[in-house]
């Protein structure tokens, strides 16, 4: 009995230290998600697409009246879903939210500052939150994915809504007048930015 306790015990170790010594950094090859990735991160490529680094910033306060920009974009409503142009390149479509209920942003942005936008977001249900927000560009084109991720366990999110704050650099693009697409379930939140 002596001889298996050691032999696991020396086994438990010899594992752990080649383990700890060999892994690779970072999260592990998950084939099933990686595969559909580089699918589609492909078929955007062919298509066009780039995408932009963009961050997100909750949780979000409300834009008060003085941070409201003076010159507001009017947002409109387009197609619901990621539409034709993106809809083909997804090797597996994105969960989206339900609907987009609110979009405060500017009109105009100075070429190579910050572009700012505030959006509210509505859930289908309590299972999930808004996780990854992508920006792509094709031509004048630019469209904020956003997409979500299920709440780990049995949790439930307290609210079937949500405020964020987004934010993408204008350094890359070049002056001219841009459509912007807030993609969901519903019908997108649709505005023209200019970049002077």
């Amino acid at each position: 009995m002596k001889w298996i306790v050691a032999v696991i015990v020396v086994f438990i170790a010899g594992y752990t230290w080649v383990n700890l010594r060999y892994r690779k950094p970072g999260r592990a090859f998950r084939p099933y998600q990686d595969m559909n990735d580089r699918a589609t991160t492909v078929r955007l490529l062919q298509g066009g697409w780039s995408r932009l680094p963009v961050t997100t910033r909750r949780p979000a306060d409300k834009p008060a009246g003085d941070e409201t920009p003076a010159a507001a974009a009017d947002i409109s409503r387009g197609s619901a879903g990621l539409g034709p142009e993106l809809a083909r390149d997804f090797a597996e479509k994105p969960k989206l939210p339900a609907s987009i209920d609110r979009v405060v942003a500017p009109a105009a942005v100075a070429h190579g500052a910050d572009y700012a936008a505030y959006f509210t977001v509505g859930f289908a249900d309590n299972s999930a939150l808004l996780g990854d927000l992508a920006l792509y560009r094709k031509g004048n084109l630019l469209v904020l994915l956003p997409t979500l991720e299920p709440v780990p366990g049995k949790l439930l999110v307290r609210w079937k809504d949500g405020a964020y704050w987004v934010t993408f650099p204008t350094r890359s693009l070049s002056p001219g007048s841009y459509q912007v697409r807030l993609l969901a379930q519903g019908p997108a939140a649709v505005w023209n930015v200019t970049v002077r």
